[in-house]
């Protein structure tokens, strides 16, 4: 049986969520992802890659449903892109890992495809403990993938690029418009020090830095890349889990 919450009827997922240990929660965004990915593209990420990462860990793990807004008042001036407030998106997955921890789940991992979202799960990952007594964690594909793409990827400029598009194409291909791929319309960073490494935080607007959504060479993603990237996230996600879910377990017998 699938642990994909949204798959089940109530019996079946009284019955999944008796069997685990964690849930997965997805987390994503709907922002314009250049002229050849949809809005969907890092919640259909995250979607995916928390499936296989919860088929490689049967039974101990259930998958919630997405969070499928975010953060993204960055893509606002791209037409159709919707944003949540900061509050607003803490507050549902408040609400998310409230409602299972009422059914009996007490450990969560939240898995994240969109950038914009990390302070606020930064935020969550500290309060959720004190305010329900549960064991949260958070990670990206991404970056769990950092250590095999450092240095491999001819690009990996972020947003639309190589990187984000290969994984596109292999966890969710249905986001791609293979045909209208076209490299980032990139512009300077609009102050000195505000992009890369030792940077100024400053809130740039996506059109401050590029004219169409898109940074960096999307021409260079590939479906096989994409493949290696996410199974190498997967492997690191599933040996973090292994590890979250046994020392919790023995913490908790040894009580």
């Amino acid at each position: 049986m699938t642990s994909e919450l949204a798959t089940l009827t109530w019996p079946e997922a009284k019955e999944a969520i008796a069997r685990a240990e964690c849930a997965i929660v997805p987390t994503g965004s709907f922002e314009q992802h250049a002229p050849y990915m949809t809005f969907t593209v890092d919640t259909e990420r995250a979607v995916a890659f928390s499936r296989l990462l919860a088929a490689r860990l049967a039974p101990r793990v259930v998958v919630a449903p997405p969070v499928a807004f975010g953060i993204s008042y960055h893509h606002m001036p791209f037409a159709g892109t919707v944003t949540l407030r900061p509050e607003t998106f803490r507050s549902i997955v408040h609400d998310v890992v409230w409602s299972l921890r009422e059914h009996g789940i007490r450990q969560f991992l939240i898995v994240n495809g969109h950038g914009g979202n990390a302070s606020a799960l930064d935020e969550l990952v500290v309060t959720l403990p004190q305010d329900l007594g549960v064991k949260v964690a958070w990670a990206g594909p991404t970056a769990l993938a950092s250590l095999f793409t450092k240095g491999r990827l001819a690009d990996d400029s972020g947003h639309c690029g190589q990187n984000e598009t290969s994984q596109a194409m292999y966890l969710a291909p249905h986001v791609v418009r293979p045909e209208r791929i076209v490299k980032g319309s990139t512009k300077p960073a609009p102050y000195v020090h505000v992009r890369g490494a030792g940077s100024v935080h400053y809130a740039y607007r996506w059109d401050e830095i590029t004219d169409n959504g898109a940074l960096g060479d999307a021409t260079l993603a590939t479906a096989e890349l994409g493949k290696q990237i996410a199974e190498a996230g997967l492997a690191r996600a599933a040996e973090f889990l292994i590890d979250f879910m046994d020392r919790n377990r023995l913490a908790t017998s040894i009580r």
